[in-house]
């Protein structure tokens, strides 16, 4: 007989839909994706991301997931799309509701596989059609992060005068977020140095140093 397949490495689930209210001025669906072995401790953390389809925001959540994030932490990745926007309507393909699932369910999968060290953390998608600055405060009240992440695509220039681009959202979260941010700046030499790190049997994580301390 055949060996039964491996179980999933994470549990999925819905927690919160408001697409199928019409009367919702603002609509937003939770996804939820727990692995196989996490448990929420009193050392848990919560990591806020903003995310969205550039590669600078893959950078930002690819360095929080190998850099902050320990076992039993969670991490909310929240993905906003103007209501009115080009973006919303290429989601939607004209089907609506479904339009916006199925491209939360995928890029729900995409955030999955960027825990390529197989942390046994919670993963939190928060889509949401709105207002983005409105609904980054939002989710600050509501899951109060011990720090936001972001991305930015600045790299020409150096200090703050690189991240504080004109109407970008990492200025926005530099001067009104209430909790501390964290802008990530996309670089080459950060795949190298995960791979060094991988290859280093010495290496140890955030909660081994909290430990020995």
């Amino acid at each position: 007989l055949s060996s039964p397949p491996p179980p999933a490495q994470f549990r999925p689930s819905v927690s919160f839909d408001t697409f199928s209210n019409p009367s919702a001025s603002d609509f937003s669906l939770t996804l939820n994706r727990k692995h196989r072995d996490y448990v929420y401790t009193k050392r848990s953390r919560t990591f806020l991301c903003g995310t969205d389809t550039n590669e600078y925001s893959d950078t930002a959540l690819e360095w929080l997931i190998d850099e902050l994030v320990d076992d039993g932490d969670e991490v909310v990745c929240l993905r906003v799309v103007e209501k009115d926007s080009k973006e919303a309507a290429k989601w939607a393909g004209g089907q609506g509701e479904k339009g916006y699932r199925r491209e939360a369910q995928r890029f729900l999968e995409e955030i999955e596989k960027k825990n390529t060290e197989d942390r046994a953390i919670s993963l939190v998608l928060e889509f949401s059609i709105g207002k983005v600055h409105d609904t980054i405060q939002q989710m600050i009240r509501i899951y109060e992060p011990a720090i936001l992440v972001v991305g930015t695509r600045g790299r020409s220039l150096t200090g703050y005068q690189g991240l504080l681009s004109s109407g970008s959202v990492s200025k926005y979260c530099l001067q009104y977020s209430p909790v501390p941010v964290i802008v990530v700046r996309p670089g080459s030499s950060r795949e190298k140095k995960k791979r060094k790190r991988l290859q280093d049997p010495s290496r140890s994580g955030y909660r081994d140093i909290l430990d020995k301390s």
